[in-house]
């Protein structure tokens, strides 16, 4: 597998595939724009009496924990039940190392249903295989071990490819491990990057590509264009709007340029 596939990004740009978006209340703006910048169509939806007809227009699907409520439990295993494992899915289990109710819904939603990709960070992906790694709130805390490890172990147990993001991002299948140490600061202070990622990964996924590359690529583009919005700002303010600029200005080209 070449490690970045940057031709997806310009795949994405040409088909505009519509992602659903079960969306994190706080975020779903940011997660919107940073869709639509990529070049993908963005929607999203809060009723469950409209499962059937998103499922039907939708390409992906990025299912999100992180404001969960029981209308949207509904929501998301009516979504989950009529796709019907035909289009691919990522969860993000948002929080999951700190709420035992967002654990529980996650491990049930894995034992129902298939995931083509989890995106969480490393106590929440910790969290996912029953190891003690307390977290800091939707943050990551201070996790111990390997994550290279965990995210192959993690991948292995659910059947999907997991994206571990953090400092450095850790991807498995289950048989590989792709590493990301791309990063910088505002990505971490940044309330929601986890969540684009996760719904960036979808983007991807939508092309048709294999699940470790469209998530190597999504973890790339991400930390890319973060790195590049950095370089000319000062505060997080002025990088959240670089960021979205160096999104939507993102080709392959441009990409391969590092």
């Amino acid at each position: 597998m070449e490690a970045f596939p940057s031709e997806l990004i310009d795949q994405v740009r040409r088909a505009r595939p519509v992602v659903l978006t079960l969306a994190n209340l706080v975020t779903a703006g940011k997660v919107a724009d940073a869709l639509s910048a990529l070049g993908a169509s963005p929607i999203m939806s809060f009723d469950e009496r409209e499962a059937a007809e998103m499922v039907a227009c939708a390409q992906s699907i990025a299912i999100n924990l992180g404001t969960i409520t029981r209308a949207q439990e509904a929501q998301i295993e009516a979504v989950l039940a009529v796709n019907a494992n035909r289009r691919p899915t990522v969860l993000d289990p948002v929080a999951v190392a700190s709420i035992p109710h967002r654990l529980t819904l996650a491990k049930r939603l894995l034992a129902r249903y298939r995931f083509t990709a989890i995106r969480g960070n490393a106590s929440e992906i910790a969290a996912l295989l029953g190891q003690a790694q307390a977290g800091h709130g939707i943050d990551a805390g201070q996790p111990t071990g390997d994550p290279a490890a965990r995210a192959q172990e993690c991948a292995r147990r659910y059947q999907t490819c997991v994206l571990l993001s953090g400092p450095v991002d850790y991807l498995s299948d289950g048989q590989q491990v792709v590493t990301n140490h791309l990063s910088i600061p505002p990505l971490a202070t940044n309330v929601g990057s986890g969540d684009l990622l996760s719904s960036i990964l979808a983007a991807y996924l939508a092309t048709g590509a294999p699940p470790l590359a469209a998530a190597a690529l999504a973890a790339r583009v991400v930390t890319l264009a973060g790195s590049r919005a950095a370089a000319g700002t000062s505060g997080l303010g002025s990088w959240q709007a670089a960021f979205l600029d160096h999104l939507s200005l993102m080709t392959s080209s441009s990409f391969s340029k590092g």
